[in-house]
């Protein structure tokens, strides 16, 4: 055929000679460097990541590779001596009797739970951050004595090892507490008295109310709050109900 009638020659030789390049180049790559290169002694390296040292160890016999560990490193998820990296990567070659080179976990990072006792709350709180763990529950005892509210306790307690980030509870000394009593039957006892046997005791009255009584003598205590028997803070104060005569 002519080329008007839509052949050409060039581009028919054309095209046989990109096709036998191309076979020429896959020929050479994977027969021929192979066999140069010693590829048959090659194998694909497997997956190490997330299995513990011993069983990456007896996979690579079957590889006849070696495990070689290059380093360690905290994870709050990988457990302790899993692998975390290898080099060469999975799927890659890597020539028999070579090794892989992996990165261990350490497990979680651990911390010492510092003596905070005799601190305040604020520079506990400060020592527990700077430490890299965190204040967790604070509870409060409390106490009669003047002084200052310091720590007294912790849990876990001072020199635990715990894992980073933690919570730290706080057991807190709070002092100048006012002592408690159980208010006294006041009813029926004159007021004048009780002014003062009250006023001996630390305490103070308030406000008194007067309501007129003919049955009772003037200043006879009626009604009190707190009632009888009730809870009352040192240094607090009385309502007082008393008779009076029209």
């Amino acid at each position: 055929m002519s080329a008007k009638g839509g052949y050409n020659p060039l581009i028919f030789y054309a095209i046989i000679i990109i096709v036998v390049f191309l076979l020429g180049v896959l020929i050479f790559n994977t027969l021929i460097i192979p066999s140069l290169v010693g590829r048959r002694d090659i194998v694909i390296v497997p997956d190490l990541k997330n299995i513990s040292l011993n069983q990456a160890k007896e996979r690579c016999k079957e590889y006849k590779l070696n495990v070689v560990v290059v380093g360690h490193r905290y994870s709050n998820e990988i457990p302790v001596d899993y692998i975390i990296e290898q080099d060469p990567e999975p799927q890659e070659g890597l020539k028999k009797g070579r090794a892989i080179k992996v990165i261990v976990s350490s497990g979680v990072e651990m911390e010492v739970v510092p003596d905070l006792r005799n601190s305040s709350l604020r520079k506990a709180e400060m020592v527990l951050k700077s430490v890299g763990l965190s204040k967790g529950r604070v509870a409060n005892v409390f106490t009669h004595e003047k002084i200052t509210n310091r720590v007294i306790g912790t849990f876990p307690p001072h020199g635990e090892h715990v894992s980073q980030g933690s919570p730290v509870d706080l057991l807190i000394l709070v002092g100048n507490k006012p002592r408690e009593y159980a208010m006294p039957n006041l009813i029926g006892m004159d007021l004048p008295f009780v002014k003062d046997w009250l006023s001996n005791k630390g305490f103070q009255i308030s406000r008194v109310v007067t309501k007129t009584r003919n049955d009772k003598f003037p200043n006879t205590i009626l009604d009190q709050n707190p009632k009888p028997g009730g809870i009352i803070e040192e240094g607090g104060s009385i309502e007082l109900v008393v008779s009076a005569v029209e």
